[in-house]
């Protein structure tokens, strides 16, 4: 409740709100806690496409991940150690999953294998648990690991199965085996309280880091061969990984981190948005992407950038639905904005996402902003309010919600959400540019921001541009960025032990011009990611 009270703005310690952050740095090393982690089901999929590299089993891969009993979200994160369980439905499913694809991937063995069966049968599968298991598995495997899968081979073989059959249970056990669905970082009775990760740990940190999926051969032979063991190292490595186009998948965070997922069940009331594309929500699922490769990837790859570029992307049939000549096709090409409109956070779908059927969500949209994009944290609303309800004809929702505000129960979170959501108001629940509401009214774009890091900016702003302006000016979004990438990073809430690693994030960040590329080394680079605090069994 002291969120609907007023008091939803205060500074916490280390996250950056405050224009004159102290240094919480000190002599001591103190890390955050790094949990055993379930690979995600985007990190299940990149893993094995990546390992198999074959382009029918990528399809076969893709369609068994979607029956996956969906990831549980937390921070608006899909990969949150602690919520990553494995029910007894999903272990089955991965069974499931396990057994389709072990046999598609052994109906090529010539693609599959790294030896010829021909000359020893015995010999070639040995060496495929060795290669395979590697990769799978982002290390050597043991003496005993090596046995036991030997074990399930030579029990195919004793039962009458041939070869081919052999391999395929093999293939089958390995994926669904807990050293591939887990990120292991193994600890023993002999470590001390903070240890440094081996070089195979630190590789897998930075492969799932900046691609979504275990380390290449490159990169894995790198650690094998003591070329992964210091800073200067891993600076060297992220790079070579953030050069490959396999980088690109980080748009999972910011997918994640906007809610675009939500656009693939957009629905819109036909009668208040008649003659919608009925692909409308990958459409503009697919300009947000094409948005973030062409700043990111493509362009300066800075945060500033990203938020007041005043062009987007668009084909041919999405350039119809917003009303944009001169584009055909079907490819993303960029255009600018016609009108008062620029950024990231005025993109069609990372808007639309947050709006009802029939109509837009001023009180949405101001939540994302407060909440994903400066982190500061709002207090759900108290007991027994009553609804906006259904838009009066008569009435703009921004009057509507003037009311919310004039109720004391409301006011203390309506007043910081409505003034950062109504400059929105100039695009409608589809992503188009517009001038009247859904009841036909002028639309009313003025807000206000207020709680900025930077007092400076405070004040009325007159509608999106303004606002997303100031907002890509001041401290907030930069360093609430950063913080969110280091929650999707580290799979976890921040902590209290890792605020140093943190604050040096930030400072980064700032100094480099919001480079996001250089942020990403800069993730490697600080001791929450190259030590563990270790839990001996």
């Amino acid at each position: 409740m002291s969120a609907c009270e007023g008091r939803i703005f205060d500074a916490l310690p280390g996250d950056g709100t405050s224009t004159g952050e102290l240094n919480p740095c000190t002599d001591q090393v103190t890390i955050g806690s790094a949990p055993m982690r379930r690979l995600s089901h985007d990190e299940y999929r990149y893993s094995l496409t990546d390992v198999f590299g074959q382009p029918a089993l990528t399809q076969a891969v893709q369609t068994q991940a979607q029956t996956f009993l969906p990831d549980s979200t937390s921070l608006g994160f899909r990969n949150g150690a602690a919520f990553l369980t494995v029910t007894p439905v999903l272990a089955q499913q991965y069974m499931d999953a396990a057994e389709q694809i072990a046999s598609i991937a052994t109906a090529d063995l010539g693609a599959l294998l790294p030896c010829s069966p021909a000359a020893n049968e015995a010999s070639c599968a040995g060496e495929f648990i060795r290669t395979f298991g590697r990769r799978l598995y982002r290390r050597a495997l043991t003496a005993d690991e090596l046995a036991a899968y030997q074990a399930v081979y030579d029990s195919a073989r004793s039962k009458g199965y041939d070869f081919q059959t052999g391999v395929e249970w093999l293939v089958f056990t390995f994926v669904q085996s807990p050293g591939f669905l887990y990120r292991l970082e193994l600890d023993t009775a002999a470590d001390p309280p903070v240890r440094q990760l081996t070089p195979t740990e630190l590789a897998s940190r930075l492969s799932f880091l900046l691609w979504q999926a275990g380390p290449d051969e490159a990169l894995l032979s790198a650690a094998e061969q003591g070329q992964l063991a210091t800073k200067a190292d891993l600076d060297r490595e992220a790079r070579r990984l953030l050069a490959d186009p396999r980088a690109q998948r980080s748009f999972t965070f910011f997918e994640q981190w906007l809610g675009l997922d939500g656009l693939s069940g957009l629905k819109r009331d036909p009668t208040q948005f008649p003659g919608l594309d009925p692909t409308l929500g990958g459409l503009l699922h697919d300009e947000a992407q094409a948005f973030v490769k062409g700043v990111v990837w493509d362009g300066d790859g800075t945060l500033s950038t990203l938020v007041t570029a005043p062009y987007t992307y668009v084909n041919g049939p999405l350039a119809a639905h917003y009303r944009y000549s001169g584009v055909t096709g079907s490819g993303f090409q960029q255009v600018a904005f016609p009108g008062r409109r620029a950024g990231l956070f005025m993109l069609g779908g990372v808007l639309a996402v947050r709006d009802r059927e029939t109509r837009t969500s001023i009180v949405r949209r101001g939540l994302a902003v407060r909440t994903a994009y400066m982190c500061q944290p709002v207090g759900a609303p108290p007991p027994n309010v009553p609804a906006l309800g259904p838009v009066d004809q008569n009435q703009s929702q921004t009057s509507r919600l003037a009311e919310h505000r004039s109720n004391p129960a409301c006011a203390g979170c309506h007043s910081q959400l409505d003034p950062v959501g109504s400059p929105f108001e100039g695009i409608d629940a589809v992503g188009r540019d517009r001038t009247t509401d859904e009841g036909g009214r002028p639309v009313i774009t003025q807000g206000s921001l207020t709680a900025s890091g930077d007092p400076s900016l405070n004040g009325v702003v007159t509608d999106g541009l303004d606002l997303v302006t100031r907002l890509a000016q001041g401290p907030d979004v930069r360093n609430c960025f950063a913080t969110q990438l280091y929650r999707f990073s580290m799979g976890r809430k921040e902590e209290d032990a890792d605020a140093c690693s943190r604050y040096r994030l930030r400072t980064r960040f700032k100094a480099s011009g919001t480079d996001i590329r250089d942020l990403l080394v800069g993730l490697t680079q600080v001791d929450d990611f190259t030590l563990r605090r270790t839990t001996p069994p």
